[in-house]
């Protein structure tokens, strides 16, 4: 059985100041996620019973340092591989899908939340790409056979639904899954191997809207009844002058679309 974890560069919350002179934040200490590490613990305790590997993508805006070393340290991994963030949850999910696709873990894990920015929609968007069943703010796992487990998650006034989850699944813990056992002295030695992020094509987010239409108004509708006064002027009239034949002319179907869509709005109110 193979096991991904993923595990989310953070920054502490006492570490942050906001520097007022310059505009910007200062003596930011980076840190791994604590429910991420809470979910790394957990799939440890997973691999020692069950005879799992286990690999780590860890996603980090900045270099992996020392202190982030020494905390992956504690624990039995196969592979270990830092991906730099694009700020994205979205992008990160589908730039990590085209690693997991090829690995075909049968478990992927990692923190609900971050403790930062609170962002909990990796997973989700990760495991929906990967065509993997998706269960997030699970608080205890039970295994029931090689390719099952027993996912219990709290919801509102205390109760707790337990879900019978089938392998290959995408998993997001709480902190409360699994309690951190650090030893004083590491025991396994890693190699954080950095995949560099290729450019994506920039893609620009169009708005999609009514087209602006060209009027040409060939004279001032006169008619009391207001709804004929507004269909004069859109160009549906029995009065065949050059000022509405050039106007018909200007509509397209895109006009005629939204034209039909306000009229109609109108005429329910």
């Amino acid at each position: 059985m193979r096991i991904l974890v993923i595990v989310r560069q953070v920054y502490e919350q006492k570490s942050i100041h906001w520097d007022y002179e310059n505009n910007e934040f200062r003596n930011r200490k980076a840190t791994i996620n604590q429910a991420d590490l809470s979910a790394l613990q957990w799939a440890s305790d997973y691999s020692k019973e069950h005879n799992a590997s286990i690999d780590v993508y860890i996603l980090a805006e900045e270099e992996c340092n020392e202190t982030l070393k020494g905390k992956l340290e504690k624990f039995p991994l196969e592979t270990c591989t830092h991906f730099p963030t694009s700020g994205n949850e979205q992008e990160d999910a589908r730039y990590l899908a085209t690693f997991i696709d090829q690995s075909m873990y049968d478990l992927v894990l990692c923190g609900d939340e971050t403790e930062d920015e609170h962002n909990s929609c990796l997973l989700p968007l990760l495991g929906y790409s990967l065509g993997m069943d998706v269960l997030t703010s699970v608080h205890q796992i039970k295994v029931k056979g090689s390719q099952r487990l027993l996912a219990h998650r709290k919801e509102e006034r205390g109760a707790t639904q337990i879900f019978n989850i089938k392998l290959p699944a995408a998993l997001s813990l709480k902190t409360q899954i699994s309690r951190l056992r650090y030893s004083r002295k590491p025991k396994y030695e890693i190699n954080i191997v950095k995949e560099e992020r290729v450019e994506e094509t920039i893609r620009s987010n169009r708005r999609i809207g009514a087209p602006e239409p060209i009027i040409t108004l060939g004279h001032v509708p006169t008619d009391e009844n207001p709804l004929n006064r507004l269909i004069h002027v859109m160009g549906f009239s029995k009065n065949s002058d050059a000022g509405l034949s050039q106007q018909t002319k200007a509509l397209t179907e895109e006009h005629l679309h939204f034209t039909a869509e306000r009229l109609m709005k109108w005429l329910k109110e």
